[in-house]
């Protein structure tokens, strides 16, 4: 008998290894590690002590199963999606969507910028210069990982190009 809460919400880690699940099929905790790893996003975990949680909290739900799957001298286990798992991954994959989900998202670097007046004016525009080749360094280690090979993976990362584009224009328009 599943011993975790059915009724509450899954987390957006949790959201995302059951579609991992879902899109891939059957697969073994290091190749779900893998996947948040390659994220150009800082706000995917692919640590072990994200994933295997995540995966032992599923398993609880009753939302995926194990099976033991050795690898060689090495002992593991494949993960894949139950019924119920199919079921909750598609009801938190579409709308209505939580207020979380809508509202603006965390910015460590706008945070930043709610503290910016205890700096001296020309300490305040060396860091927005700094801010600003900073991002477009970033900008383009992020369009170098795309992937053109899933058209999934493509509209989320359009969606990141977008994204950094506005916060590089924003964070230029202090520089004025």
């Amino acid at each position: 008998m599943p011993r975790g809460r059915r009724d509450r919400p899954l987390s957006e880690l949790e959201g995302c290894v059951l579609g991992h699940l879902c899109k891939r099929g059957p697969s073994t905790p290091y190749a779900i590690r893998r996947t948040f790893l390659r994220s150009p996003s800082s706000h995917w975990s692919g640590s072990a002590g994200a994933v295997y949680p995540a995966l032992e909290r599923l398993e609880d739900l009753g939302l995926v199963r194990s099976k033991h799957a050795p690898n060689g001298r090495r002992d593991g286990w494949r993960y894949e999606l139950t019924s119920s798992g199919r079921r909750r991954f598609f009801a938190w994959l579409e709308p209505p969507f939580a207020t979380e989900v809508l509202s603006v998202p965390p910015d460590p670097l706008r945070t930043r910028l709610s503290f910016l007046s205890v700096l001296p004016a020309a300490r305040r525009k060396r860091y927005f210069a700094a801010s600003v080749r900073a991002l477009l360094e970033h900008f383009e280690e992020f369009r170098a990982a795309r992937d053109d090979e899933d058209e999934d993976e493509n509209h989320a990362h359009a969606a990141g190009n977008h994204a950094m584009r506005a916060r590089i224009e924003w964070m230029r328009s202090f520089c004025k």
